[in-house]
């Protein structure tokens, strides 16, 4: 019994592959790498959708290839909210807080237009409210960063995912 389910798991060790690889197919044609370097990613409003497109430019691109023709258009929205955690009763201030950063997301063929991918992914990045105004501002802008982050990495994963042919 041992020997058939080592034998089986040899066999099923073949079959997987990198999603990154350069030989991994895309649904738009080439690999799944190329397909993500093709990706345009036009501005997105707010300080959360500046960070974002940022680090999705990053995300997918790595570095530019300027002479790459972008063939897929990723057309972004962010929505950002605030929870409050807990509250200091005596003075009625909020000591902590979460940033709820909602990224609703397309991926659309630019020669047909048809969506290959689309999503929406949310993040939450806590963060500590202080009596000094310019900390708490510079915290909430920090959770503003982490959340872009985040939700680039999760975008990033899911368009990968997505651009698999198969």
């Amino acid at each position: 019994m041992l020997v058939a389910v080592m034998g089986m798991a040899a066999l099923a060790g073949g079959c997987l592959q990198p999603l990154y690889a350069e030989n991994t197919a895309s649904v738009t044609g080439g690999s799944v790498r190329t397909a993500m370097k093709e990706v345009d990613i036009p501005e997105i409003k707010g300080l959360i959708g500046h960070y974002l497109r940022n680090e999705l430019v990053f995300e997918l691109d790595g570095g530019g290839e300027p002479d790459l023709t972008k063939r897929l258009r990723l057309d972004a929205k962010v929505a950002e909210a605030l929870e409050v955690v807990t509250v200091d009763y005596a003075n009625g201030r909020a000591d902590s807080a979460i940033l709820v950063a909602t990224a609703t997301w397309t991926l659309t063929d630019v020669r047909s237009g048809k969506v290959v991918s689309s999503g929406t992914n949310v993040v939450r990045a806590p963060y500590e409210r202080s009596v000094q105004r310019f900390a708490t501002v510079r915290a909430a802008r920090d959770a503003q960063i982490r959340a872009a982050k985040n939700l680039a990495t999760l975008i990033r994963g899911q368009l990968a995912a997505d651009l698999v042919a198969g």
